[in-house]
């Protein structure tokens, strides 16, 4: 849109710009581009919703700050699975193959598989969409998401698909209380033995008696 200079340009200027001149008191211009389209911010963009176990690996800086809020639990390994989603960034291809597994293997079944890469980088002429959804249709996983994460970086958001996610459904349960019975030990063993024996040579004087 072409905007024909008038004398009221910084008024017209403002109407259709208001997120750069409306910024709250310390606010950032930077914040507000990374989440998108106003009206849809990066964590609605991704599919992260409030109380969701969310796992950053590679993030830069800005990128989590853009993520940060009270409602999402943020970590930075995969040593607490289930996680609800995890957004991956990586340099290569063959970086992504190697941990590929590891998120796989700690991802809900219901949750989502974010893969970043920098449009940049070395690696960004092996690293295409095909290629990702090459190796997730190999894991039982299937592409649902495109989106750009930020100006730098593409990603694709990856799923498992309806049978795996069934086969998978498992994960997601709590685990089952054990009610397994300690065996008692040769001695406790033994007094019960005497115990029982004590009680029923009672029992038979009793009833020689009465008897008699």
């Amino acid at each position: 849109m072409v905007i024909a200079p008038e004398v009221n340009d910084y008024k017209l200027l403002k109407e259709v710009l208001g997120i750069l001149f409306d910024l709250p008191p310390g606010g950032c211009i930077i914040r507000s581009v990374m989440a998108g389209t106003p009206g849809h911010p990066l964590p609605k963009k991704l599919g992260i919703k409030a109380g969701h176990k969310v796992c950053l690996l590679n993030a830069p800086g800005s990128f989590v700050r853009t993520l940060a809020s009270d409602d999402v639990r943020i970590t930075h390994d995969l040593r607490l699975p289930p996680v609800d989603m995890v957004v991956m960034f990586v340099e290569s291809l063959e970086e992504l193959e190697r941990r590929f597994t590891d998120v796989l293997g700690r991802l809900h079944p219901a949750g989502g598989f974010w893969v970043a890469w920098r449009h940049t980088s070395r690696g960004a002429r092996e690293l295409t969409q095909d290629v990702v959804q090459r190796i997730a249709l190999a894991a039982g996983m299937t592409m649902n998401k495109v989106c750009a994460i930020d100006d730098a970086h593409s990603g694709v958001r990856l799923v498992l698909r309806g049978g795996n996610r069934e086969a998978m459904a498992y994960r997601a349960e709590p685990p089952p209380i054990s009610r397994r019975t300690r065996r008692p030990t040769a001695r406790i063993a033994a007094r019960l033995v005497r115990s029982t024996s004590g009680a029923g040579s009672s029992l038979r004087r009793v009833r020689a008696r009465s008897t008699k």
